[in-house]
C-alpha cells in the first residue's frame, strides 16, 4: 500500500511538472521578442546569453547590422545609430513557437489559417516571406527541399517597421 501511495505522489508532481512546462510562454512574442531577448535592447547582454560572435554583416544599406549565432539558430538586427536590437529571427527550431501555435515546420496553409491573409509576399528565389507588419511578425517559407511549404524562418519586429528594415535601404 505504501508503495502505491508512493507512485501516486510521484505520478501527481511528475504531471504537474508537465503542465507547467507546457504552460510556459510560447517563445516568440510577434512585435516583442524571442524567448528572453527582446527588440529595443543592448547588444551587449545578448552577446552575454549566446556566447560569443560567430558572424556580423552590414544589411544593404549600411543602417543595420546582423549578429549571427548559427548554433543557437539566432539572429539579431541592431540600428547602427542607436545600438538596440530591431529585429529578431529563429531559423530552422520548432521549440520556438507564436502564441497562436506557429512554429518552425508548420506549413504555409496553416500560417494563413492562424494569422490570415499576409499584408504583403517577399518573395526570393528560395523563398517566399510572409509578412504581418502590422503584428510585427514573418515567416519564411521555404520554396523546396525538406522543409517545401513550410516555414524555416520567424522574424520579430516593431510593429510596422518589417519594410524599413528588410526593404527600405
Amino acid at each position: 500500500m505504501q508503495r502505491i501511495a508512493t507512485c501516486l505522489a510521484v505520478f501527481a508532481v511528475v504531471a504537474a511538472l508537465c503542465a507547467t512546462a507546457s504552460a510556459q510562454e510560447p517563445g516568440i512574442l510577434p512585435g516583442k521578442a524571442i524567448g528572453s531577448l527582446e527588440l529595443g535592447q543592448d547588444l551587449e547582454p545578448i552577446i552575454g546569453v549566446l556566447g560569443p560572435l560567430h558572424s556580423e554583416d552590414d544589411l544593404p544599406g549600411g543602417s543595420f547590422r546582423g549578429y549571427y549565432w548559427p548554433l543557437k539558430r539566432i539572429d539579431v538586427i541592431v540600428d547602427r545609430g542607436t545600438k538596440k536590437v530591431v529585429a529578431l529571427a529563429i531559423s530552422y527550431d520548432d521549440g520556438y513557437q507564436t502564441p497562436k501555435g506557429v512554429a518552425a515546420g508548420t506549413e504555409m496553409d496553416i500560417v494563413r489559417s492562424t494569422y490570415g491573409q499576409e499584408e504583403s509576399v517577399d518573395s526570393q528565389q528560395e523563398d517566399d516571406t510572409l509578412v504581418y507588419d502590422k503584428l510585427g511578425v514573418a515567416f519564411v517559407v521555404d520554396k523546396s527541399g525538406a522543409l517545401g511549404g513550410r516555414v524555416s524562418v520567424i522574424f520579430v519586429f516593431g510593429e510596422g517597421r518589417y519594410h524599413d528594415i528588410f526593404q527600405g535601404q
